[in-house]
């Protein structure tokens, strides 16, 4: 291993020299192809500060021929010159030249490089007749004259993965690029709430800064701010560091031994694989890999998160081998885990003592007629190999057949075994035991299809039959007196089924029409003014006329002419309803039975009042209190209310 690693520099040295000397000879053989001459110039070329400069641009064909193409010139930031030219391109033919001249700010990123570079694009033909892009640069040297501050800042994340509860670093790196010297560098760290400083920092030096924390169960984010001040100003500039994420360590790795072949010759190769994968965050890097009796197996292997990685070793065995392999594994959460393999053994047989048998099969039948179907199969077991063969199983499937318990070398054993077939199909049968080593090893028999047909049964004898000949049958001709009769009682059907519609609806009207007499009857008797007794006797409560006391005179006054009472056999009774008829006999009864002004009682002091229907003669006058002088012969309104409330009743 030492010898590989001290031939690997002195070959990297010679392929270096050689891509070199290459370059120089392609960049040689271009340059005399070439036929363009491009130059630049620009004024000043000495600067205190980043600013403005004039640039002068020269392109020339000095070839015999005219360009195939048109050259195209870019900026020192890559872009096209669109004012060069068409729209940034030109084709120059033989002997002819472009020049631009413009303006451009040149930068601090310039003014530290100590240059401006324009750039020409364009294509030519090789020897071999192939179209090739060219790429000429024509740079031009810039002095910077004054003070300039510069500072460059480099993060590095320690350990890159960091397990839940663990330290991770940041360190940052701080570096003076500039001519004067920085004060108040102060660094701000997403991971710390404490910011730390550098007081001074002379141009040229460089210093660190590191920032610790304790990761958790969740990802860290680091991200950083950088002020400072150049010497002699007053004025900050600031640096930011853009944020990156420190994920919590989840490892996931899995490490197994494999091999082609479990068992190999006397002599021959065994290959051994081992395989990684990585199903974690955790990238590994140098791993070496050893077994305790084989030694190293591997080295120098990495393993990125969330890949799997493969590493083979051959052997030359003689003899039965079992590996169990240990892994180093360095990883980027800064530790150096190991992990175990699985156990993989290999055996090395010999030849001489190596199992084969042969299994021949044969079947009574190869097609069946019905199913489930009777088959015996016919099995010849021979041991072809040079020792004993010994519990020999045979199956078929899953499904165990017969143990051989052993068989000498040559020997062979015949098997007849009837099985019942659920179904047509393939049939084949396994012999398994095992071998010198203790491995179990499986030998196949022959495979044979038993197929499913269907017995077609004899032919038979089809009498001729003579066929009668057709009866043709016409149709009875059809009575048109039968059919005209038809349509009549279809037309009579309407007719009724009109009729009956019409009597649906003149009998849906009287029923509306009754059931709003029946409402205004029902509405009418609710509406009467029932008392509980009439006395005309007493004296009327004072209590009934309380709400008429604000009635006019001109309003009794119309009020006392009181209609002529209607028999119930008069014209206008006719019209009446029966409750209506009813009610105007039961008030002619009454007004009948009423007593006549010389039955009636004296009107006395103590309240009494006398009531009259409205045709009869005016009662006698009596004194009236000075209250009812005023309003003349008349009785007061509310006797007048009171008799035309009996006169109801």
């Amino acid at each position: 291993m030492s010898f590989a690693r001290s031939m690997l520099r002195p070959a990297a040295i010679v392929l270096l020299l050689l891509i070199l000397v290459f370059s120089v000879n392609a960049a040689a053989l271009a340059a005399d192809s070439d036929p363009l001459d491009f130059t630049i110039l620009v004024s000043p070329d000495q600067l205190s500060a980043p600013g403005e400069v004039s640039v002068s641009l020269n392109v020339s064909n000095t070839g015999a021929e005219d360009m195939i193409s048109p050259v195209t010139l870019y900026d020192p930031d890559g872009n096209v010159v669109a004012s060069f030219g068409d729209g940034g391109s030109y084709l120059l033919k033989s002997g002819e030249n472009c020049t631009w001249n413009g303006k451009w700010n040149v930068t601090q990123k310039q003014l530290d490089a100590g240059s401006l570079s324009f750039e020409l694009r364009y294509h030519l033909t090789d020897d071999t007749g192939a179209l090739a892009e060219v790429r000429r640069q024509a740079s031009v040297g810039l002095k910077y004259q004054g003070e300039h501050a510069n500072l460059s800042v480099q993060r590095t994340i320690a350990p890159e993965v960091v397990r839940s509860g663990e330290q991770v670093s940041v360190t940052y790196e701080l570096t003076n690029n500039g001519n004067v010297k920085l004060n108040d560098i102060r660094i701000q760290e997403n991971v710390s709430k404490t910011a730390k400083t550098v007081k001074t920092l002379a141009p040229g030096d460089k210093t660190t800064v590191t920032f610790s924390s304790r990761i958790g169960n969740g990802d860290l984010k680091s991200s950083a701010t950088i002020t400072y001040k150049a010497a002699g100003e007053s004025k900050s500039q600031t640096v930011k560091v853009e944020e990156t994420v420190i994920p919590v360590a989840k490892p996931g790795l899995k490490f197994t031994l494999s091999t082609p072949s479990e068992a190999v010759n006397v002599g021959d190769k065994a290959t051994l694989v081992m395989t990684f994968i990585n199903e974690g965050n955790i990238s590994y890097s140098d791993v070496t890999v050893t077994d305790p009796k084989a030694g190293l197996l591997a080295s120098g292997i990495s393993i990125p998160a969330g890949e799997t990685v493969t590493a083979e070793k051959q052997f030359v065995l003689t003899e039965s081998v079992i590996f169990k392999a240990t892994a180093n594994l360095p990883n980027n959460a800064g530790e150096a885990k190991k992990q175990t393999s699985n156990e993989l053994r290999i055996g090395v047989y010999d030849p001489e003592k190596q199992l084969l048998l042969t299994l021949n099969l044969t079947a009574d039948q190869d097609t069946v007629s019905h199913l489930p179907a009777d088959v015996r199969f016919h099995l010849i077991v021979t041991n072809n190999s040079n020792i004993k063969a010994e519990k020999i199983d045979i199956t078929h499937g899953k499904t165990a057949i017969y143990t051989i318990a052993s068989l000498e070398p040559g020997a062979s054993v015949t098997l007849d075994r009837d099985a019942r077939i659920p179904k047509a199909g393939q049939f084949r049968f396994t012999a398994t035991l095992k071998d010198t080593l203790n491995n179990e090893v499986k030998f196949e028999s022959n495979t044979i299809h038993i197929g499913y047909a269907e017995t077609t049964p004899a032919p038979t004898t089809v009498p001729v039959v003579t066929v009668a000949p057709p009866e043709y049958v016409t149709s009875a001709p059809v009575d048109p007196l039968l059919t005209q009769g038809r349509d009549v009682l279809r037309y009579v059907i309407l007719g009724l089924m009109g009729l009956f519609g019409v009597a649906l609806v003149l009998f849906a009207v009287s029923s509306l029409v009754r059931l709003n007499r029946y409402r205004k009857s029902k509405a009418a008797y609710d509406h009467l003014d029932l008392a509980e007794r009439r006395d005309y006797t007493e004296p009327v409560d004072d209590d009934v006329f309380d709400d008429d006391v604000e009635d006019t005179r001109e309003e009794d006054a119309s009020e006392e002419q009181v209609k002529p009472d209607k028999k119930a056999g008069s014209p206008e009774n006719a019209t009446l309803l029966p409750h209506e008829k009813l009610l105007r006999s039961a008030a002619d009864d009454d007004a009948a039975k009423a007593p006549t002004q010389e039955d009636m009682p004296s009107v006395d002091n103590q309240g009494g009042y006398r009531v009259s229907r409205a045709n009869a003669p005016a009662a006698p006058q009596h004194e009236e209190p000075d209250d009812s002088q005023d309003k003349g012969d008349d009785a007061s309104p509310r006797h007048r209310r009171s008799s035309r409330r009996m006169d109801e009743e």
